[in-house]
């Protein structure tokens, strides 16, 4: 036969607080935020379990970033500061080299590295500081004068202007008011 068990009753832990240098007042379980400790970039949110008088774990802090993540941008710790803060991310992306135009997938955090654009190289071009160019000499802007007419193309030309005002005249009389 089965006896109903009575279970002691079990009280929840108070939350953790941690002490001026750190360490935990008692043991328990701290919602924390991971970043790697590598990297700094922000890994997620986990519990982690915490003995009295000792800290959190490396790559653990108590306090949720205030950043959002966006295009091109990772969020990381700053140490510097203890808080979290955006980087620019171009990781995975193909870079070109602006002196030849090899091309390179960028791994590490940060910007884009001095020398390398993500701007597609194309064969012959020269980097000019903003975009790829052609090496081509440049051609120099040379303005044509005003086509020279003959006295009698333009004798030619006024006849027919006064033919054209002399039918638009009579279409015009003909017209009914």
């Amino acid at each position: 036969m089965l006896k109903n068990i009575i279970k002691p009753e079990t009280k929840p832990l108070p939350p953790v607080s941690f002490d001026q240098d750190g360490f935990a007042s008692h043991d328990g379980i701290v919602p924390c935020f991971c970043h790697d400790t590598h990297t700094l970039e922000y890994i997620g949110k986990a519990e982690m379990w915490v003995s009295k008088d000792c800290g959190l774990p490396a790559g653990a802090v108590l306090d949720a970033p205030k950043v959002r993540p966006a295009k091109n941008k990772a969020i990381i710790r700053n140490k510097a500061d203890q808080c979290w803060a955006l980087i620019e991310d171009y990781r995975k992306m193909i870079a070109y080299q602006t002196s030849d135009g090899a091309a390179r997938v960028l791994d590490t955090l940060g910007p884009i590295p001095e020398g390398f654009t993500l701007l597609p190289y194309f064969e012959g071009a020269v980097w000019n500081g903003k975009k790829w160019i052609t090496e081509a000499q440049p051609i120099p802007l040379v303005l044509d004068s005003p086509p020279v007419i003959a006295d009698d193309q333009l004798l030619a030309l006024n006849e027919k202007v006064e033919r054209l005002e002399s039918l638009l005249a009579q279409v015009l009389s003909e017209t009914p008011a």
